[in-house]
């Protein structure tokens, strides 16, 4: 009984994040990251939100980043409580190497995204014990290859210094709101399935991921 209800929050919680992806999309659905011709009678604030809007939708439809956002905050939540607080200034490091690397156009973005968010995801789901050091080193390559993914194909001076704030406010909330909910279930929901349903997600994660990389690779340029 509870395991369904539980399930049934687990569906809402999803519907709800897609909801909310399709209310970005269609708040601004311009270009993303780059300067559009805005009305002259747009204010300042208007167009700053909109750069804002941009930065954030260049995180949200980007499949391989948005679900390794996710990815990213269940395992540190499975990995420790609050363990994304740990190593949160590492991937801030990772974000800011990530970024040097897609302006620079030096390495691929999309398939090494998908691989990194792909091992993340079964790292999370075969719940390892793994020490602090390799954690680390894990999400700074995180942080790298999403940002890169990002930022890949554009010029620093093609994104709207507002897109900035958007995606680095994505970045860093993506992990942190599923690391959260984590957190909270260890306390509210302290049964011996609650671990196994966060590593199910993870496992359906990397799942969506492998299939989305297939069809990628297999799909004409």
């Amino acid at each position: 009984m509870r395991l369904a209800l539980h399930l049934s929050c687990r569906r809402f919680a999803v519907t709800l994040l897609a909801v909310a992806t399709t209310l970005i999309n269609s708040i601004y659905p311009g270009s993303v990251l780059a300067h559009d011709d805005f009305s002259a009678q747009q204010s300042l604030y208007q167009i700053a939100y909109a750069e804002f809007l941009s930065g954030i939708r260049a995180v949200t439809i980007n499949t391989p980043v948005l679900l390794g956002l996710i990815a990213a905050g269940l395992f540190s939540g499975i990995w420790k409580p609050f363990g994304f607080r740990l190593i949160w200034p590492v991937y801030l490091g990772g974000i800011v190497a990530g970024a040097l690397v897609g302006f620079s156009g030096v390495a691929p973005s999309t398939v090494p995204a998908y691989v990194v968010c792909i091992a993340v995801s079964l790292l999370g789901a075969a719940a390892l014990s793994i020490p602090a050091g390799v954690m680390r080193v894990i999400f700074f390559v995180l942080g790298l290859v999403l940002t890169n993914e990002i930022l890949s194909g554009h010029r620093a001076s093609d994104i709207p210094l507002f897109a900035y704030v958007g995606i680095a406010l994505a970045l860093n909330l993506g992990p942190f709101v599923p690391a959260g909910f984590v957190a909270l279930s260890h306390r509210r929901l302290p049964f011996t399935w609650t671990p196994i349903v966060w590593r199910a997600g993870l496992s359906w994660i990397s799942a969506v991921l492998l299939l989305t990389l297939l069809l990628t690779m297999r799909s004409p340029p």
